[in-house]
Parts: C-alpha cells; structure tokens; sequence
C-alpha cells in the first residue's frame, strides 16, 4: 500500500512536502517511507484529496480513488508471494516465515504460496510432507482455481490402493473437469487400479479415456491396458480387439511388437495354434525392421512361443538372440529372473552337446552374482 502511494508520487513529481496535510504530516510521511512509521487506513482518504488537489493545480489529467491507494491484505500477500517466486527467495526458510507471519497476523492465506511450497517438496523428494501440504489446501482452505492441481497430484503420490476412494470422492468434479485434466486424473486413477491387479474397475476408467473425444498418443496406453485387463479377466476375444486398436500408427513398430506379442499370449491361453502362427510371422516381420535395436524379453517370448508350437529350432534360435543382447540391470524391460529362463530354456534344449553348454557356461559367468538365484544354479 505505501509502495503504491510513493509510486504515483514520484511519476507525477509530487514531493512529499507538497503531499503533507492536515492529519498526515510530510514528517509523517517520511517516516512511513523509511518504515518507522505504518499508514493506517484513515490516512488514505486524506492522501487522495491531497493527490487530486495537487492534480488540479499543476494541471495534471488525472483523479485518483480511494481504490487507487489501497491495497487489502489479501493483495498484499498475493504482491509478497509473487515478488518472492520471481527473485526465488520463497524456497528460503526466512521468506517462508516471513508470508506465514503476515498471514496470522492479517488473518489471510494464500493457497499459491501453499502450492508452491509442496510442489517444492515433491520435487526435492520429501513427498509425504508434499502430500501432506496438498491435503492441507484440499481439506482447510477453499483454492478453487487449484482444485484440479492439487488433487491430480495426491493422486500421483498416495498409496495406490487409496486413489480410487479419491477418485470416486470428487468424481462428480472430475466429471465436469477441463478435458486435459479429467483425461489425466481418469488414466492415472486407471493406472494405479491396474497395478494393484483391480482389473474390472481399472477398466471403468480406460473405457472413459477412450470415449473421450480426442485420444492423444499419451493416452493410446489405455487400449493396451485394457486388453491385459480383460487377459486376465479370461476375456480373451476383447483383449485382442484393444490391443489391435493400441496401435496408434501402423508403421509404429514398437506398439506393433507389444501388441503381436500380447495377443500370442491370449492365443495360447485359447489354444489357437492357427492365430499363433499368423501373429507370430507379423512379428518375425516386425522384429526385421527393429534388428539393431536391444528388445529384452522379446525374443524369450518367441522362443517359448516356438516350444509351444514344437518348433524347437526356432526355439534355439529366439533365445540365443534373447541373450546376445548386453546385460543392463537399469534397462526399464530387463527381468533378470526372464534372462536367466532364456539360459535355462538354452541349456534343456541343447542337451548332450557340450560345447553349447561351455558356451552357456562362458556366459553365466558374466553375470553379476546378485542375480542368480539358487533355483538357476541347481540345474548346473
């Protein structure tokens, strides 16, 4: 407030001498600029006649309002909260203390400053104080214009098993959301059902994704989703319909490999040795375009596919493509318990040749001993 009144002084050129009045000293004045002395509220009616007297003796176009000069609190905290975010000194301990204070003592909150403060804390891996400060804002102050934030982030930091009662809480919200933010909290609710195995109710919120109007790539995972829900929902004939449809781009080679191999895996389950081969020459086809590329798990999967089908040539050679690729415990798709099954699918279907084995053996060799298991020994 007093910023504001020293402002439009100084672009007018309007010394605080001439400013003075009765009830409101120039001396008065300059203590309140050098923050001796605060302005009360009955100081800025005065302020004002003293602004517009001035105004119209030196010509000036321009009449001022009570309004012109006063700042609430509540905008007073909102310019402190921004003016800390632009200079970043809000991510400071005093700078923190300092809002805080000024919200007890002019009983006003800002629900930015509380926002940014636990998306801070989310970022810097203190994610339980951050969940906790979100549910702070959700359940104590009202920050509508941040509903929508807040709540898609309890939703990606609570324990998975408790998002869907969340969920189902402000569904009648989330239905009326903006379409981008009810695509988010709909998929990620879906997503936290989906791996805790609740596959029936996972399913009710894929299916609103995929109804919505547009479907981005970000959320073609959906079909894919749902196919291994209705998998293992013994559904098999609608899991191969969406993951046919997961295919976002026919010359998307990766979604392409996915979905070849998802739907072998139904046709094995329907005993459709027909649908295996068709769909296993397409990924044979596919693989051709991806021959640089490492695929881990990929290639045990044809090679189990192949026993299945009695075709142990093919086998063999499936799972020596399996592993010839390098070892790379932080690789995303790398199973070291699948690795070790393509070794151990090698080792039973090389049987009584040795120099095969010492080759197997040249390679267990290699391997890191935390991911051997005693299981995989005993067969050696």
């Amino acid at each position: 407030m007093e910023n504001k009144i020293f402002e439009i002084a100084k672009i007018h050129k309007i010394t605080l001498k001439e400013l003075g009045c009765k009830g409101i000293s120039a001396t008065y004045l300059t203590k309140i600029k050098k923050g001796h002395n605060a302005l009360k509220e009955k100081h800025i009616p005065l302020l004002v006649d003293s602004f517009n007297e001035i105004f119209q003796e030196k010509n000036i176009d321009k009449v001022i309002t009570i309004e012109d000069l006063y700042i609430t609190p509540q905008q007073e905290l909102d310019q402190l909260v921004n003016e800390s975010l632009i200079n970043k000194s809000i991510y400071s301990k005093e700078k923190q203390e300092e809002i805080e204070n000024f919200e007890r003592d002019k009983e006003v909150h800002s629900c930015k400053y509380r926002y940014i403060i636990a998306k801070h804390k989310q970022k810097t891996g203190r994610e339980e104080e951050a969940l906790k400060g979100y549910y702070d804002l959700l359940n104590n102050f009202s920050c509508s214009a941040l509903f929508y934030s807040v709540l898609i982030e309890i939703i990606r930091l609570e324990k998975i098993e408790l998002t869907y009662d969340i969920y189902l809480r402000y569904k009648k919200k989330i239905d009326t959301a903006p379409y981008k933010t009810k695509a988010i909290l709909v998929y990620n609710t879906g997503v936290n059902l989906f791996e805790t195995q609740k596959w029936k109710k996972a399913i009710s919120c894929f299916e609103i994704v995929i109804n919505m109007q547009e479907i981005t790539k970000d959320y073609y995972r959906s079909y894919n989703n749902l196919g291994i829900c209705y998998q293992n929902l013994d559904e098999y004939e609608k899991a191969i319909e969406y993951f046919k449809k997961s295919v976002s781009d026919p010359v998307n080679y990766h979604e392409l490999e996915i979905c070849y191999t998802n739907i072998i895996s139904c046709a094995k389950r329907m005993k459709n040795e027909m649908l295996i081969k068709v769909t296993i020459n397409k990924l044979e086809n596919i693989l051709k375009e991806l021959k640089s590329e490492i695929l881990y798990q990929t290639y045990r999967n044809i090679g189990l596919t192949y026993l299945y089908l009695g075709e142990k040539t093919k086998a063999i050679d499936a799972f020596e493509k399996e592993i010839s690729f390098p070892i790379d415990l932080n690789h995303y798709h790398f199973n070291p318990i699948k690795y070790l099954d393509s070794i151990k699918q090698l080792a039973l279907l090389y049987g009584n040749q040795p120099l095969k084995q010492q080759e197997l053996i040249k390679i267990i060799c290699k391997i890191p001993k935390k991911m051997i298991c005693y299981d995989f020994l005993h067969i050696y």
